[in-house]
């Protein structure tokens, strides 16, 4: 602002308090002159600069973060696995914002959102990453967000003062001209005050609950389902996949006891060699 803005600004409280807040004209109109004067002196619609560190005009300020973290692990009990995660959330205040189920032929899984009080972030955290098998993968970010909040809530407040300066010139005017501009002027800090108090509300809901990704499955046994088939061509299909799977466990079965197979053929070789060489002998 510069220096002749504040003489504006003199001028015009000194005319205003030596008549007594009355700023109308012998003709009875408001003096436009004056208005459109005081309109051109910028008021305070930016921000000023982010706090320091450590200290504001009020008092020490605390630094605010936002956490975020998820966890992935394999179950071998995933109903038993949900309810523990369930009996788990009350401890630390959390609760599941959004969960959703996804079955297949081979494997369940598990997808929950938790939402928990940042002071108990770090321990549900930890205690979801020791449930389960077998842990996959897991991260946890914290983001600063200090300066963003503090950055807000001072621009909330000018845009605020701004409307209140308003709400006095629009007491003030009487011309429809003056009346009308004030007004119009009046809803856009308005809306500009709505914009900023929902992302500052947004931002305060993120930095006072903290979110946790848990993403949990379990790989199902492989079996085979028949019930769509009907009918002796059904049957016959079913028959031969049943006889496949045999021959498959069949091979496995051999697979697994080939020690004892090599063994018996050797031995069965030995005693057929130790046969000939007896009678070779006599």
């Amino acid at each position: 602002m510069k220096p002749y803005h504040f003489l504006i600004i003199a001028l015009f409280f000194s005319c205003d308090n030596k008549s007594n807040y009355n700023i109308e004209s012998e003709s009875g109109d408001i003096a436009y002159a004056d208005f459109e004067e005081m309109m051109e002196v910028p008021l305070t619609e930016n921000a000023p600069p982010p706090p320091p560190p450590n200290q504001v005009s009020d008092g020490v300020i605390t630094k605010k973060v936002v956490k975020t973290g998820g966890v992935e692990f394999e179950s071998k009990d995933i109903d038993k696995d949900y309810q523990s995660i369930k009996t788990l959330l009350p401890r630390f205040k959390g609760y599941i914002e959004n969960e959703s189920q996804n079955k297949t032929s081979h494997r369940i899984t598990y997808h929950l959102t938790v939402r928990v009080p940042a002071d108990g972030y770090d321990s549900l955290y930890e205690n979801v990453s020791r449930i389960g098998f077998r842990l996959d993968s897991r991260y946890s970010n914290i983001d600063d967000v200090t300066s963003q909040y503090y950055d807000l809530k001072s621009r909330i407040k000018n845009k605020k003062v701004l409307e209140e300066r308003y709400l006095e010139l629009l007491k003030k005017a009487s011309a429809i001209k003056d009346i009308l501009e004030i007004e119009r002027n009046l809803n856009e800090i308005r809306t500009e005050i709505e914009n900023l108090e929902g992302q500052f509300k947004y931002l305060s809901q993120r930095v006072s609950l903290s979110t946790i990704d848990i993403r949990f499955y379990e790989n199902l046994p492989y079996t085979y389902d028949s019930t769509s088939r009907n009918g002796f061509g059904a049957r016959i299909l079913s028959a031969l996949d049943t006889g496949w799977q045999g021959f498959l466990s069949f091979l496995v079965g051999v697979t697994a006891i080939w020690p004892f197979i090599l063994l018996a053929a050797l031995s069965f070789f030995l005693l057929k060699k130790g046969r000939q060489w007896i009678r070779k002998k006599q």
